[in-house]
Order: C-alpha cells, then sequence, then structure tokens
C-alpha cells in the first residue's frame, strides 16, 4: 500500500474511534437501583427455656454424680408438668476444674479447689402463659441456672409476604421519586433481591419483690409481639 494511503487510513480510524465508542456509550442504558425495608408484626407461638444445673465437688466424679442426680428431679419435674421428650434437649454438658488465683501452689500454680458440673438442656413449649410457673417448678426441682427465655414464631411465612410487599411498595415509591427529581423516566425492572432481618425474639425473666419475698411466685414473662422484617433491592432502567 502506497505511504500515503497507509496515512491516509489511520487517520480516519484514529478519527472515527471516539465518535464509535461515543455512541456505544450512548447505548447502554442508566439504572436506579434503590432499597427499602418493611416489617411486620407476629405473634409468638412458643418459648424455648434455657437452663440447667451447676454442681461444685471435691472431685470431677463426685460434680457428675451430683449434678447428675439433680438434673434427674429436674427431667421428672418437666415430665410432671407435660413436657413432651422430643422437646427437652441437652444442649451442653461439662465438667471443668475449678481454681483459686489467690491462693499459689510451691511451683507458683493456681490451687485445684474442685470440679464443677454443668448440664444445660433447651426447653420447647407451646403454653405460653405457663412458662412462668415452669420456670418456677424447675427451681424448685432444683435448676439453679437460668439462661434466657426465647419467645418465637414457628410460621413467619405471612408476616414475611406482608412485609415483603410492602418494602417492595416503598422502593418502587422510592425509585419513582428518584426519577422525577433527575429528570429522567422510570424503565422497566432490571432485578429483584432480597434479605431478611429477623426481630428480636429474646424475652427477660422479671425477677419481682413477691418474687423474692415467696418461693411460690412465679417470674411474670410477656411474649409480646416479633417484628419479621424483609429488605428488598430493585433495579430500573431509565428509559
Amino acid at each position: 500500500m502506497p505511504r500515503l494511503a497507509s496515512m491516509l487510513l489511520a487517520t480516519t480510524l484514529v478519527a472515527t474511534a471516539p465518535a464509535a465508542f461515543a455512541h456505544d456509550i450512548g447505548k447502554a442504558p442508566g439504572v436506579i437501583h434503590v432499597t427499602a425495608t418493611a416489617s411486620a408484626d407476629a405473634t409468638p407461638d412458643r418459648a424455648m427455656l434455657s437452663g440447667g444445673v451447676m454442681s461444685q465437688a471435691p472431685t470431677a466424679r463426685l460434680a457428675l454424680s451430683q449434678n447428675s442426680a439433680k438434673m434427674e428431679a429436674v427431667f421428672a419435674a418437666l415430665r410432671g408438668a407435660g413436657v413432651a421428650e422430643r422437646d427437652i434437649a441437652t444442649s451442653s454438658l461439662s465438667v471443668q476444674p475449678q481454681y483459686n488465683y489467690d491462693v499459689r501452689s510451691e511451683n507458683g500454680q493456681p490451687r485445684l479447689t474442685g470440679y464443677q458440673a454443668s448440664n444445660q438442656v433447651t426447653v420447647t413449649t407451646t403454653d405460653l402463659e405457663g412458662v412462668g410457673p415452669l420456670i418456677d417448678t424447675l427451681i424448685e426441682a432444683g435448676m439453679n441456672n437460668v439462661n434466657n427465655v426465647r419467645f418465637v414464631v414457628r410460621d413467619q411465612e405471612a408476616a414475611q409476604n406482608k412485609a415483603r410487599t410492602e418494602a417492595i411498595a416503598k422502593a418502587k415509591t422510592k425509585a419513582q421519586s428518584m426519577a422525577i427529581a433527575a429528570g429522567v423516566r422510570l424503565g422497566r425492572l432490571l432485578s429483584l433481591t432480597e434479605g431478611s432481618q429477623p426481630g428480636q425474639t429474646y424475652g427477660d425473666i422479671i425477677v419481682t419483690g413477691a418474687r423474692a419475698q415467696s418461693a411460690y411466685a412465679p417470674p411474670p414473662t410477656a411474649p409480646g409481639q416479633r417484628e419479621i422484617a424483609q429488605t428488598v433491592t430493585l433495579s430500573y432502567a431509565i428509559d
């Protein structure tokens, strides 16, 4: 190819490349991304109680033996209260040495003072009004460690669907508002994703003055309402 023709071709390619690139950019649609969260209340239909027995003794065998005897009484109390075996699950079992760090042996190590055995269980019940009396019964039977009470919603689908619908409506409104503010027209929906934000499910065990004065006053508990939240992210094309 003659030298002059080669130079003219190179110049043409350089001149047209930016224009072609700008044309491709113009074809790429703009996108509006929006995120919204909504929630719906749900009524708990079951309670989960976590607690157990902690025992201390000079030897590990004695600590475990004493702990097992106390736990048998707790299991008997649970059965007596009408709790099914399938709703009782051991969550942890341990035997740990106990030390006095203020008293040291000749080699500088803390003195071993005994052993602590711990047996923890999780109990599930649908009798929400009976949670307080159940705790009282278990304490009388020997349970000396009550960790927490969880009030949970077994079937959250209805609340999730309601929260999802409201979240999508909020996201659409937000996208339309953004488009109007930007002076553009909202196009078709390109994508929709969701995530969940589980509500609080823990309830406090309230110890009142009456409970402190009487061994027979069960601790009051309140399941309340659980907040089930859904978050959605929508992406719209800009026409």
